[in-house]
């Protein structure tokens, strides 16, 4: 019985919180997401297997990875166009490159609100930024979700009322504007409602009125 408690013990000592291990989360992706737009590109190969298990982590804990990908996919036929224009057929590969950097800054970023809470992340913000601003980072971070699926929700309601917003409609500039009118303004105007609803909970719950505000205890996740 003495054996077994030493070892519980042992256990216990290298057991990693739920904060540390969002603080290890967070380091990472900053160290990821700088390497996209700093690593020659003799080093990306190394960089998308880094990215890739953080795929396979994300996409392992159910999570979506779908619209970051039509995400890539627009951007890359936007970019190579724009680079043929400019530069020629000669530079086409340095725009794919460029595309590939900007997604591969961005898989982590995805990685981490996918896979953190976000009073997690603004608990480990707070250790090096003032209180409010790791709560409006850290607030954000948590509607992202929500604001993506807002966004489908309004773009298949504008569809549907006959807006030319469809993926072959949007082939002609002309439908451009229209987009903006039906799907992002309306999911401004959401994110601005729901910006004030969550100031107006804040203030309820007293934030700001102490130098040091708790966090939502993480006890709960390691039981």
């Amino acid at each position: 019985m003495l054996v077994n408690g030493r070892k519980a013990n042992k256990v216990a000592v290298f057991r990693i919180s739920a904060t540390q291990y969002c603080a290890f989360a967070l380091l990472l992706s900053l160290v990821l997401s700088s390497g996209a737009f700093f690593l020659p590109n003799s080093a990306l190969g190394w960089l998308i297997l880094v990215d890739a298990l953080l795929v396979i982590h994300g996409v392992y804990l159910k999570n979506k990875i779908s619209a970051l990908l039509r995400l890539g996919v627009a951007q890359l036929a936007l970019t190579l166009p724009l680079y043929y224009l400019i530069h020629g057929e000669g530079q086409m590969l340095e725009g794919v490159i460029v595309v590939l950097r900007v997604f591969l800054a961005l898989l982590p970023g995805w990685w981490l609100s996918a896979t953190q809470k976000p009073e997690r992340i603004g608990e480990v913000l707070s250790w090096g930024l003032p209180a409010k601003w790791a709560f409006v980072i850290a607030a954000s971070i948590g509607l992202l979700p929500y604001m993506l699926q807002e966004t489908k929700e309004i773009y298949a309601i504008q569809c549907l009322r006959g807006a030319n917003i469809t993926p072959k409609a949007l082939r002609n500039p002309k439908n451009w504007p229209e987009l903006i009118y039906c799907v992002v303004l309306p999911v401004l105007i959401q994110l601005l409602k729901l910006s004030k609803q969550m100031a107006k909970a804040a203030k309820l719950r007293h934030f700001g009125s102490v130098s040091k505000p708790t966090h939502w205890p993480a006890k709960r996740e390691e039981e």
